[in-house]
């Protein structure tokens, strides 16, 4: 393949070409930039480089002379610059060798060359890097034939292991593949089926893959992959009902867009995953939340086929969760759009003070008797204001002297 046109495009990458001027040593880009340079595909997460030499010096000057903080990982020798105005995430990694201790584990690293640094990295065709400094600037470094894998959209791990000392790369397999319409290599889908006993949700590592996954724009092949491969506690029909449940959160949305934003990824993580990989899913307590908000969905579709009167809908979409709603409303449970354009924001000509005025004490019943005028008025069953104030008076009087 002509190197020219890729460095180009590598090169002129905003973030790369911002950073390159400050950049001092054998940097080079790796990973995803480069995988997306080579597929024509622009690349919007975030930018790997590796520095031969010391990552953390080489980000501290650079964050010194942009003015952009650095965080630094003193343990892996990484650091990560967060440019302003969410222009970019760039990680700088100090080229380096690393084993895992155990399965699961973090790594153990020590300094490496460019060429180690790729030879631990996961596929082949992230294991490619475009040299970004030096005499060789421009020149693509592919030692394990990422190139020829992109042309033949083939999925390949570098190592018969990779899946056994670090389980989380069985969702990032499948991540890859769905995204880019990529097969899973024949030997890599056998490694990939021999260790998926050890793929646990209860790990952070695997947790935030699947994150990833279930943020992609179209998780269902990586999902389907999975479910595939016995992956424990996915949902054999993910793909359908991740896109029911889109559908049906981008219309409720519509209906009260300055409601909540919830995260797509924690409610598909609701259809994606049964009990109990659902509930022990490593990842924040709200997002496991939302997930079993959504998984109620059926609850609440059988409960809206049985009732029928607007005023025992109201009762109950008013104390049911909206997840739980987009879970209902992505099955076909009646009402739920009718609720919220219409019997969700019904008037009511009577208030609390108007009982007051009246003589009814204030206390508990006040409220009782304008939720019984609110069903009252959904239901159709007062015609005008001077009807709705006789009826909350008498409501509010009734056990009352």
């Amino acid at each position: 393949m002509d190197r020219t046109p890729l460095a180009t495009d590598v090169l002129a990458h905003p973030v790369v070409a911002r950073l390159r001027p400050h950049l001092t040593g054998d940097v080079s880009v790796v990973g995803g930039v480069v995988r997306d340079a080579l597929l024509g595909r622009i690349h919007l997460h975030d930018l790997d480089l590796v520095v031969e030499g010391d990552a953390i010096a080489v980000a501290r000057e650079v964050g010194h002379t942009l003015g952009v903080p650095v965080t630094t990982h003193e343990r892996f020798g990484t650091a990560v610059l967060e440019l302003p105005h969410g222009d970019g995430h760039v990680d700088f990694i100090s080229a380096r060798r690393e084993h895992y201790p155990s399965p699961g584990a973090l790594p153990v690293v020590r300094r490496g060359t460019l060429a180690d640094d790729l030879a631990r990295r996961d596929f082949s065709i992230n294991a490619m890097a475009l040299r970004v400094t030096g005499v060789d600037a421009g020149e693509l470094v592919d030692p394990f034939g990422g190139v020829a894998d992109l042309k033949a959209g083939l999925v390949r791990s570098l190592r018969e292991d990779a899946f056994v000392e670090d389980p989380s790369r069985i969702v990032r397999a499948a991540r890859y593949a769905g995204r880019l319409g990529f097969a899973i290599e024949p030997a890599t889908r056998t490694a990939l089926a021999a260790a998926i006993a050890g793929l646990t949700w209860t790990s952070a590592r695997v947790a935030d893959e699947l994150r990833r996954l279930l943020d992609e724009p179209n998780p269902g092949p990586g999902l389907g992959l999975l479910f595939a491969i016995g992956a424990p506690g996915v949902t054999p029909d993910a793909d359908q009902a991740i896109r029911r449940l889109d559908a049906a959160h981008v219309e409720l949305a519509a209906c009260d867009p300055h409601g909540p934003t919830l995260p797509r990824w924690a409610l598909r993580a609701g259809a994606a995953l049964e009990d109990p990989a659902r509930a022990e899913l490593a990842v924040p307590g709200w997002a496991r939340g939302l997930a079993a908000e959504i998984a109620d969905g059926p609850r609440l579709w059988d409960t809206l086929l049985r009732i029928h009167r607007p005023s025992e809908i109201d009762h109950v979409l008013a104390r049911t969760p909206v997840a739980t709603q987009i879970g209902a409303h992505a099955l076909g449970a009646p009402h739920i759009i009718t609720w919220w354009t219409t019997w969700r924001g019904a008037h009511v000509a009577v208030r609390g003070a108007d009982l007051v005025a009246a003589g009814v004490a204030p206390g508990p019943a006040i409220g009782r008797a304008l939720a019984a005028l609110r069903g009252a008025v959904l239901d159709g069953e007062l015609a005008d204001s001077a009807a709705q104030r006789a009826f909350a008076i008498a409501a509010a009087q009734v056990g009352y002297p």
